[in-house]
């Protein structure tokens, strides 16, 4: 995959996100998918999004900073639609994600999203 190709890829996830299309998890995870946070592959990414849309209507992901090396993504995304942190920012995510075979194979992530206490329960 090119750098373009691997950045597109990481941006229809944040998109599907935003449209709340839960299909299109299958067409951008691998089959054997993990993720680390969740200790789940598809199934649990899916029910993790629903709980979100759920607990939070309006929840969005805005796209901070990706930075490309290979089969690696670093990305830095804040969330909206939900709580703002106490200083008055805005959740961050920040996830490292493996791509291969032209789909997401792999996330670790780490966020401040407990702080706000708007973390679904």
């Amino acid at each position: 995959m090119t750098k373009e190709d691997t950045k597109n890829l990481i941006l229809r996830m944040y998109d599907a996100f935003n449209t709340r299309n839960l299909a299109a998890v299958d067409e951008i995870f691998a089959s054997d998918f993990y993720s680390h946070p969740l200790k789940t592959g598809i199934e649990g990414v899916k029910k993790s999004y629903a709980a979100r849309f759920q607990a939070f209507p309006d929840i969005r992901v805005a796209v901070e900073e990706l930075l490309i090396d290979g089969e690696k993504v670093a990305s830095r995304t804040s969330l909206h639609g939900i709580p703002a942190m106490a200083d008055g920012n805005q959740p961050m995510i920040l996830e490292i994600i493996r791509v291969q075979n032209q789909r997401i194979a792999e996330v670790w992530a780490l966020t401040n999203m407990r702080a706000t206490r708007a973390e679904p329960s």
